[in-house]
């Protein structure tokens, strides 16, 4: 009879173990304690974009003010919520030895701590390295002057290609044309947009060197076109006592290179879900129902630049998508130019990505 009571508990034991271990496991890959706490700086609007500075506070006032200042963003600065982080310090790298890198794996979680678009983060390095944009993330040097605030976004937000000469020209990017035919009044036209063969809509913009702070008129409205839209798919509207705490997202890192995406991982995440920025990627999430929502990124571009010009380098670092946790939704496709690159159950977290 005590064997039979030995041998009860020490089942009993092991289905205790075994419980507590996949409550473990569950919590670790929700990761509550890696989340830091998001200060609110400005609030606009539950439909407004939100801009996360990594950051002292003076610092995130000092550049979100100078962005609000400037056209065409000073006419809307109800289009933005502006939040900072000031207790986690993002560990960046030099990029190819020339230009700081902050995009990680960790600072896009981290960046869950808030409801967030775009990141910002702002580093103190020497002068001759340059600032970066990388998918939706700003690595802003401090010793360039709030200009480079302004090119990054222009990358990040509207997809602006840069407007010196010669650069990689995105595909999606819509500021520089082919013939001045395609400007409209009072923009003029001047030779060489990324390529000598392309057209700038003005002579010496922001897109083109940092000692300006004008976008010019025609690009001015592409900015516009990119301005806040509500999702009624992903619920991307927000409230200014939202609780990232409390949200969940899947989070897919993958990798660009040779033409093919690569997923390395795909987890369920711990906070606010957020937008990738603009580019000639897009993915597709399609639901039971057969209806899709679609949102672009850009994993194959890293923006650099300083004041003394740019570059545009092919991006040798993985990338992270922030997908929404939706019930009935079954798969997502990452495709470029239309053409499908990788398609990704979305039915479970173990789930394996299968090539088209």
């Amino acid at each position: 009879m005590d064997k039979k009571i030995v041998i009860v508990a020490i089942a009993i034991l092991i289905v205790a173990i075994t419980l507590a271990f996949l409550i473990f496991k569950e919590s670790s890959q929700l990761s509550p304690t890696e989340l830091e706490e998001c200060n609110s700086l400005s609030y606009s609007s539950d439909n407004a974009k939100n801009i996360v500075f990594f950051s002292t506070k003076q610092q995130a006032e000092s550049y979100s003010d100078y962005l609000l200042s400037q056209k065409p963003f000073s006419e809307h600065k109800d289009a933005f919520n502006f939040y900072y982080i000031d207790d986690y310090f993002p560990e960046c790298e030099i990029y190819k030895g020339i230009a700081l890198l902050c995009y990680s794996k960790q600072l896009v979680k981290k960046a869950s701590s808030c409801p967030n678009d775009y990141l910002v983060v702002i580093q103190n390095q020497p002068s001759n390295i340059r600032s970066s944009c990388y998918m939706n993330t700003l690595s802003l040097n401090s010793k360039h002057n709030k200009n480079v605030f302004l090119h990054e976004f222009g990358h990040a937000f509207a997809f602006l290609a840069d407007e010196y000469t010669p650069a990689i020209l995105p595909k999606k990017s819509k500021n520089c044309v082919k013939s001045c035919d395609e400007f409209t009044n009072p923009d003029k036209c001047y030779q060489g947009c990324s390529k000598a063969e392309y057209y700038r809509s003005i002579d010496s913009g922001i897109m083109k060197t940092l000692s300006s702070s004008n976008f010019g008129e025609f690009n001015n409205q592409i900015i516009l076109n990119y301005f806040p839209a509500t999702s009624s798919i992903t619920g991307q509207a927000i409230s200014e006592t939202q609780d990232c705490t409390k949200e969940k997202y899947y989070l897919i890192e993958g990798k660009y290179e040779n033409n093919k995406i690569k997923i390395l991982d795909k987890q369920i995440e711990q906070g606010c879900i957020g937008t990738s920025g603009q580019g000639d990627f897009e993915y597709t999430l399609t639901l039971q129902d057969n209806s899709k929502f679609e949102q672009e990124f850009n994993p194959e571009l890293i923006f650099t630049d300083d004041l003394e010009g740019g570059e545009v380098i092919i991006s040798e670092e993985n990338f992270f998508l922030k997908i929404p946790i939706i019930e009935n939704a079954k798969s997502i496709e990452i495709s470029q130019d239309q053409q499908p690159l990788i398609q990704i159950n979305l039915q479970g977290i173990g789930a394996r990505p299968c090539k088209i």
